[in-house]
């Protein structure tokens, strides 16, 4: 059975929530008790994660906005993008300049590359800066205005700075891919600062999963022709559009490599 202290304090988290601030003497009247058992009851529910005291009163934990976006974002299709990361990074040597876009399946390779030697990161992806600083990789991030759906840096500035750097290997992702088109991105710029990285760069990845295939958005970010390897997860319920799609690839691309999700 619920003590009428705990009863208590589940309907104030139920009112913080509901109103995003609520006022301790509000409390105090609507629960008949004193200004100092509420002041006591919000202490012990701050310190127990469910709310946060302010001045007079209490508000609503809000998870940040990058947080949210990023599990949103990472958790997209994670599997299919861990099954192309595996095989992306072998086409990773010592001693390798390698980009990385600010694609979530960009992440996944960089995940990967912690433990090889003499490389050198070059990217746009805050998230991927962040998770290399433990290692002993050479990590150069792109300066510009951040922009905060992708987490990334993008801008005129981003492109002056790829003027002076050349990579060996580019990883990209986009929001589409066909072979009329190549890849499509829905934002001008991202595909912008994709499209400066590629210009500065000896061989274009793409990762491209099973949802992407067949699918085109506003900005091409490449023509299919000019990306040298194109990785896709095998997919079980792929619609006959997309087999198409991938038939003509298969067809018209020189290194075009489906990979089976158990490998």
């Amino acid at each position: 059975m619920v003590s009428s202290i705990q009863h208590r304090r589940n309907e104030i988290s139920k009112l913080v929530n509901q109103k995003n601030y609520v006022e301790i003497s509000d409390l105090s009247n609507r629960f008949n008790v004193s200004e100092m058992t509420i002041r006591r009851d919000l202490e012990k529910m701050e310190n127990e994660g469910l709310l946060i005291r302010v001045l007079g009163g209490a508000k609503p934990i809000q998870k940040s906005f990058v947080e949210d976006n990023l599990n949103l974002r990472a958790s997209e299709n994670l599997l299919s993008k861990q099954v192309m990361a595996r095989e992306a990074v072998k086409l990773i040597q010592d001693g390798d300049v390698i980009g990385f876009d600010a694609s979530t399946s960009a992440a996944e390779v960089a995940k990967l590359v912690k433990d090889l030697k003499n490389i050198t990161v070059v990217t746009n992806n805050i998230t991927i800066a962040l998770d290399l600083i433990s290692s002993e990789i050479t990590t150069i991030l792109l300066g510009g205005y951040v922009r905060p759906n992708s987490i990334s840096t993008m801008g005129t500035s981003l492109k002056k700075y790829m003027e002076s750097i050349n990579i060996d290997k580019m990883f990209i992702s986009a929001r589409g891919l066909t072979l009329q088109e190549g890849l499509t991105d829905s934002t001008i710029d991202e595909g912008e600062a994709k499209q400066a990285m590629i210009h500065k760069s000896n061989h274009i990845i793409a990762l491209v999963d099973h949802s992407k295939i067949g699918v085109k958005k506003l900005f091409q970010v490449i023509p299919s022709d000019e990306i040298n390897t194109i990785i896709v997860n095998e997919y079980d319920s792929f619609t006959e559009e997309q087999k198409e799609v991938i038939s003509e690839f298969k067809k018209n691309h020189l290194d075009f490599r489906l990979i089976k999700n158990d490998e």
